[in-house]
């Protein structure tokens, strides 16, 4: 009779679960990620072109490889309970530190780019507030 070994292969990883400090930090975290437009222009004498930045960069959040989500800050409930001007009762919130950015990959197109952001500012949160359906 013949051993099967099974090798179990690992899907890999699609969801990323990103916490910046602030979103101050987007721009350098996400650099990556970020586009910036030029405007040509053609010397008329010369020939020559040059390219002028145009506008200020920007995040590109979706394209065919990925997609990002700009979470912002979450909030949890602290425990205790307010009352409203109505006498309904509802759970106080209070943020939970960082900027919040889920990102998901669609291929591996942009993998490398984005297990480096994950490496220095990934999480793995107990139970996500907002994901990708």
């Amino acid at each position: 009779m013949t051993d099967i070994i099974e090798e179990v292969v690992e899907a890999p990883k699609l969801d990323f679960y990103i916490n910046l400090v602030s979103e101050a930090d987007l721009p350098t975290a996400f650099a990556a990620f970020y586009k910036q437009d030029y405007v040509t222009v053609v010397d008329e004498e010369t020939g020559e072109s040059t390219q002028t930045p145009e506008g200020e960069p920007y995040l590109v959040t979706h394209t065919h490889d990925y997609a990002i989500d700009l979470v912002g800050t979450i909030y949890e409930p602290t425990g205790t309970m307010l009352t409203d001007a109505e006498g309904n009762e509802y759970p106080e919130q209070a943020p939970v530190d960082g900027w919040h950015v889920n990102v998901r990959l669609v291929g591996d197109g942009r993998r490398e780019d984005v297990e480096a952001i994950d490496a220095t500012y990934g999480v793995v949160p107990n139970s996500p507030s907002r994901v990708f359906l």
